[in-house]
């Protein structure tokens, strides 16, 4: 049976676009437009490799926007991994390394993180918290060496007060780190924080980027004197120990030392680099 061309015309008939469709559609250019303007702003010598990246079996929008990322990551600092030009657009995802509540519980840390635990007061009063922690520490170092540590541990106050200037400063840094007393969002914010100013802007990449690199500084010498604690456990945690009470005599020079310009040597009076002592990398034999 051969249609009529009525029947016919109908069918051809161009069905009109939905009001709903051609807004999500606009929205969806509107968010693609960002994300460019973002790449624009931020890194405006890589737009032409960005917008041409390829994934092979994946969508552009996920090759364009890992693209991205990566250069950020590579040039700034560390970002979360994401995909939709919606999530990134509405923020800059950085990574939070911040202790939260769970993470104190966690006994599953490298030998070294443990006894600067050991040796640390936590920022909230929980009754019997650091028992576990104390336990688990004693299986390497002997129990008598923790009896002089306050029952509370040291604050990083404490810390700073005994241990700046010294090889041994970044157990006050890294108990900066538990009380989220950095002064870096990359390690006192977490990720059930929420922020509000961290939008895609040359200026505040430039202060992320800023923030960052005084991150990994104080991430770079906990993990140096971490290594060196798990060396040996016993003599290198006493050390520390004996450092944080001011019993250590080079310690206590180091200590003294960072309030003066000059020191006197066998070369004659000499400028002081207040580096020196801080950015050590420590080892086995170091600081005895």
């Amino acid at each position: 049976m051969i249609p009529s061309l009525q029947a016919l015309g109908k069918s051809l008939r161009r069905t009109p676009v939905a009001p709903t469709s051609v807004a999500a559609l606009l929205e969806r250019h509107e968010i693609v437009l960002a994300f460019r303007t973002i790449v624009r702003e931020i890194i405006p010598e890589a737009e032409a490799e960005i917008w041409q990246a390829r994934d092979t079996g994946g969508r552009r929008e996920n090759a364009r926007i890992w693209a991205f990322l990566r250069r950020v990551e590579t040039e700034f600092f560390p970002l979360y991994e994401l995909d939709e030009y919606e999530l990134v657009v509405c923020g800059i995802p950085f990574v939070r390394n911040a202790w939260d509540y769970e993470r104190f519980h966690a006994l599953d840390v490298p030998l070294g993180e443990l006894l600067l635990m050991a040796l640390c007061a936590f920022p909230f009063d929980e009754d019997g918290l650091r028992i576990p922690i104390l336990d688990a520490a004693e299986s390497h170092v002997p129990r008598d060496i923790f009896r002089d540590i306050p029952e509370r541990g040291f604050t990083p106050t404490e810390l700073h007060e005994w241990l700046d200037g010294t090889s041994w400063a970044a157990a006050a840094d890294f108990a900066g780190w538990l009380w989220g007393e950095t002064g870096t969002v990359f390690l006192d914010v977490d990720d059930e924080t929420e922020i509000v100013d961290a939008e895609w802007t040359p200026e505040v990449v430039r202060d992320l980027t800023e923030q960052w690199q005084r991150a990994k500084t104080i991430l770079d010498r906990i993990s140096a004197l971490t290594a060196w604690l798990e060396a040996d456990p016993p003599i290198h945690f006493t050390r520390l120990l004996d450092a944080a009470f001011g019993r250590d005599p080079h310690a206590a020079y180091l200590h003294e030392r960072r309030f003066y310009d000059f020191e006197i040597t066998e070369n004659g009076l000499t400028p002081i680099d207040h580096d020196d002592a801080r950015d050590v990398a420590l080892s086995p034999g170091a600081a005895a």
